[in-house]
């Protein structure tokens, strides 16, 4: 009878010790990984993948995750794009967009406003491990830096790979002064810049390599590391230490938040020895080579963790294709046109989800980079909320296939609402193309209407066919609009001030 007893009560407590470890398991904090590219093209991988480009990863995350196909950055260059991501608002909500500068330059002494919660933040006040590796771009003076804004630490460059040159004494510091003279600067520089950008070489652009970490007693430690940063590894590096930084998170038992941003493709293109000359598409397809070689590290690196199952990746960009450089550039095709426009191929972005619960497959939804803040709060089950109007959830159609909660995509370029979307159909008060490129501006008395299931290429006006349609669309964007509060600029009065 003792012996029944003993073997009964140490089975029982196998039962429990077996019990208690699978709901530790079940109930541990979930990873997250934003994998963000810059001025990738929409075609540049997954569903209509240039077939010149070699993207096994890409490829693998595509068919395992779900792949959204009308996802979008909620603007068509970098900053504001950036900042509305990591806020989950709007940029003319934080002021982070420019009418007259469209971008945070070197030396502007401003940023990201310290009183806009960053997912980052969020993360951070949940315990979570939270670090950046890559490009910032949302102030670069060191009271602006990621790790002021959430991240435990930061490795990179904080603003776009192309800045920081120097051409005859004439800088990015001091080409807007005086105002007059900036057409004269700029025709003298531009075509030795064009230069630059074909035939790159590390030098041509003194953009630094940044440190920080927040220290224990709330302090911060900053270096540069290197000035010029080399490109040519710069890929690598990001990606090396976004592992390390994986592994020493979970060595210290601490669920993580990884904002892996990449400089490239942004112009100039760089790629290490090993993929140069890889790719059948020449330097730019190298380059998106590398970027899918450090996909495969990073879902390397899970595997090895043992973490995979219980870690969330998204893969996206922060807007179109710089379609001015040619060969350096990506493609959006079938959409119309590239970075800079509030035209589909300007924030349209191929984006993939893969994590926990997720379904495979094509998802035609539409979603944007802000609804991640609030996606991302459901997925890892924090009760607090954090509410914004331009933050949607989308956890439901990830994991359960329901239709997304968004059914509107507004156009923003600067404080001009140039268009706006709702469900299939989309509306164009402003049509311009992008750094002089055609068409030239044309405000729309009348907008156009373009059917985006069966034009995504935007080439024909339906509005005198469906004028009801259009009265619709107009009156839900002019409510939008009138609801918006819009805080002034902090890029045009970066120079100012």
């Amino acid at each position: 009878m003792h012996l029944k007893t003993t073997v009964f009560f140490t089975l029982l407590c196998a039962c429990l010790f077996a019990m208690g470890s699978s709901l530790t398991i079940m109930e541990k904090q979930p990873n997250f990984i934003i994998i963000y590219t810059d001025d990738m093209g929409y075609s540049d991988a997954g569903p209509f993948g240039d077939p010149l480009i070699d993207t096994p990863a890409l490829d693998s995350l595509a068919k395992n995750g779900q792949t959204w196909t009308n996802f979008y950055s909620a603007a068509s260059v970098c900053t504001p794009s950036r900042g509305a991501l990591l806020t989950g608002k709007l940029p003319v909500r934080t002021g982070l967009y420019g009418d007259n500068i469209g971008v945070f330059f070197p030396g502007s002494k401003k940023g990201i406003p310290h009183n806009e919660k960053t997912i980052a933040e969020i993360f951070q006040d949940h315990n979570y491990a939270t670090g950046i590796f890559g490009k910032w771009h949302l102030g670069d003076s060191e009271n602006y830096y990621p790790t002021r804004h959430g991240f435990d630490e930061w490795l990179g460059i904080p603003y776009s790979n192309d800045m920081d040159w120097d051409v005859d004494g004439i800088t990015l510091n001091n080409i807007f002064s005086p105002p007059q003279d900036i057409p004269a600067k700029w025709s003298k520089v531009a075509p030795q810049i064009r230069r630059q950008i074909y035939e790159p070489n590390i030098n041509d652009w003194q953009v630094p390599l940044i440190a920080s970490q927040r220290q224990s007693d709330g302090t911060f430690h900053d270096i540069e590391l290197e000035r010029p940063a080399n490109q040519t590894l710069i890929t690598q590096r990001y990606t090396n230490e976004s592992v390390r930084f994986m592994n020493e998170s979970i060595e210290a038992n601490k669920p993580f938040f990884l904002f892996l941003s990449h400089s490239m493709p942004h112009v100039p293109l760089f790629t290490s020895s090993r993929f140069t000359d890889k790719s059948k598409k020449g330097i730019y397809g190298d380059v998106i080579e590398e970027i899918d070689w450090s996909v495969s590290q990073i879902i390397s690196a899970l595997e090895q963790l043992s973490i995979k199952d219980n870690t969330y990746i998204v893969f996206t960009s922060d807007n179109g294709p710089w379609l001015t450089y040619g060969s350096h550039a990506g493609s959006a095709k079938p959409l119309k046109d590239g970075k800079g426009t509030t035209f589909e191929g300007g924030m349209r972005v191929m984006t993939f989800f893969s994590g926990p619960g997720i379904m495979p497959g094509l998802n035609n939804d539409l979603g944007m980079q802000t609804d991640l803040l609030s996606t991302f709060i459901t997925l890892a089950r924090f009760i607090e909320s954090y509410p914004s109007p331009d933050s949607f959830d989308l956890s439901d159609s990830l994991k359960q296939r329901k239709p997304s909660p968004r059914n509107f995509v507004p156009f923003y370029k600067g404080s001009e609402l140039r268009a706006f979307r709702l469900r299939d159909h989309k509306i164009q008060y402003v049509t311009q193309g992008a750094y002089g490129q055609p068409p030239e501006r044309q405000v729309h008395e009348s907008p156009l209407l373009i059917d985006l299931i069966n034009d995504v290429g935007e080439s024909t006006n339906l509005a005198d066919k469906n004028t009801e349609l259009v009265t619709q669309i107009d009156t839900i964007a002019r409510e939008f609009k009138a609801s918006v509060d819009v805080k002034p600029s902090i890029l045009d009065s970066q120079r100012r001030d």
